[in-house]
């Protein structure tokens, strides 16, 4: 072998290492530009969704606390309709301890005023 041939062989050796090493590393940094990128975005795309889960999670904080007072303030009404029924049943107890002639002047003194027919005629055979 010459040192012409010699020297041919290492050239082509070494352009096609040359050849090689451009090919892999150009490739190589399309490739991270993209994937850089594609993460870029990613990111982008998550931050976002940070965000609107904080807003989510205020507004469920929101309406937790309007649950809370609602509760507080049904506790109050199922506590006003206990006691509105304890006092209609001592009522509804307290008439029906009544006798009859009892009865009769319960309603006949808590209705009079509607039931006087003397007071709403002006006739002279009313008075």
């Amino acid at each position: 072998m010459s040192s012409k041939e010699r020297f041919l062989y290492i050239a082509i050796v070494f352009f096609g290492a040359y050849y090689l090493i451009n090919m892999y590393s150009s490739n190589e940094e399309e490739y991270i530009n993209e994937y850089n990128s594609k993460i870029e975005a990613l990111e982008n795309k998550i931050n976002s969704l940070h965000n609107i889960n904080e807003e989510l999670t205020l507004e469920i904080d929101t309406l937790n606390s309007q649950i809370v007072k609602l509760d507080q303030e049904i506790s109050k009404q199922d506590i006003k309709i206990v006691t509105l029924k304890r006092q209609t049943n001592e009522k509804v107890n307290n008439v029906d301890s009544f006798g009859d002639d009892e009865l009769e002047q319960f309603f006949a003194e808590r209705y009079r005023q509607y039931l006087d027919s003397t007071k709403k005629t002006n006739s002279p055979l009313s008075n």
